[in-house]
């Protein structure tokens, strides 16, 4: 008998096809287990096209896992796009609860934000901590220093002065000193992106050989850095565009696709990826909702003409 067109028994075959395309992929497939396959396959057009369409995509991700838009996550800076599906399942298991538990970064933080969550830290020297989703912070206040790390995220600082008590955060490979009231720090690919609301900072960072270089960023101005580049240009900002995400709104002007998937990621429990660099460099205008991921997907997919294929709720491809 031929499956019915409905959701449930689509959503069955293309189950089983997945299974069966993991079993295949492992390598460990007896021939009494392919003969098995191959009558599956054949039992119904739904089932080839279900497992053809699986190969296609996996494979396709599978070249082009160097150019998805993966979420920045509290955990270890792991590659994710390995053949975890060929490993035996207790394995896997026991290696995805590593590799996505928040543990070992929630270790080493006093503060933190899960997926859409934000958050007002009073610190104990009067200053403020707003951080954004998904965010770390480690906080050193005594009599003698203030020192943070943002361990992962974003996250605005409104400081309250001390002239006896540098308030210094520290951000990937460099240090952020402020010289004045308010500012923005965002951690993405190992850079840190500094942004001044109000008055100044003053920034050093680390590089090769002991060296260290220093800027001072006015009101107004944003700085991105790096340990391999070290810091890179002073440029004008919106100080509201910066800021938006505290009011709940992203605001992208004339930005890649690919970066503006990378933010949406940051506010989503799950994978949205995009399939090949000519649709990374689409360029996107737009106000979203920082509460509705996949409405802004739906958007972005209708505005650039584009397709979405859903695997699961937590797993969807943007493509042509």
């Amino acid at each position: 008998m031929k499956s019915t067109s409905t959701a449930t028994d689509n959503a069955a075959i293309k189950a089983v096809a997945n299974a069966w395309w993991v079993k295949l992929d492992s390598d460990e497939v007896s021939a009494g287990e392919r003969i098995e396959f191959a009558r599956w396959l054949d039992a119904d057009p739904q089932h080839r096209q279900a497992f053809d369409a699986i190969c296609a995509l996996w494979g396709e991700l599978d070249a082009l896992k160097h150019r998805i838009a993966m979420p920045e996550i509290i955990a270890p800076k792991t590659p994710l796009f390995h053949r975890l599906w060929a490993v035996p399942t207790l394995a896997m298991c026991c290696l995805a609860l590593w590799l996505f538990s928040p543990l070992p970064m929630l270790l080493r933080a006093d503060f933190h934000t899960g997926y859409g969550e934000m958050r007002d830290i009073r610190l104990s020297d009067g200053s403020v901590a707003h951080l954004n989703s998904n965010s770390a912070l480690a906080v050193r206040i005594d009599g003698n220093q203030r020192q943070l790390t943002l361990l992962q995220g974003e996250a605005w600082f409104e400081v309250s002065p001390d002239a006896t008590r540098p308030f210094q955060v520290h951000a990937e490979h460099g240090t952020v000193t402020a010289l004045g009231t308010a500012f923005n720090i965002r951690l993405r690919n190992s850079q840190a992106e500094v942004s001044v609301t109000q008055h100044s900072v003053a920034i050093d960072v680390e590089q090769a050989e002991g060296h260290t270089q220093h800027a001072v960023v006015g009101e107004g101005r944003q700085l991105v850095y790096d340990a391999q580049a070290g810091l890179g240009p002073i440029k004008a900002i919106d100080r509201q565009t910066v800021t938006a995400w505290q009011r709940g709104t992203l605001v992208f002007e004339n930005q890649p696709l690919g970066e503006v998937m990378a933010e949406l990621n940051r506010y989503h429990r799950g994978y949205l990826l995009i399939s090949d660099d000519s649709i990374a460099e689409r360029r996107v205008n737009g106000v979203f909702r920082t509460d509705q991921p996949l409405a802004a997907l739906g958007a972005l997919e209708s505005s650039l003409q584009l397709h979405s294929t859903k695997i699961n709720d937590y797993l969807i491809l943007l493509h042509r």
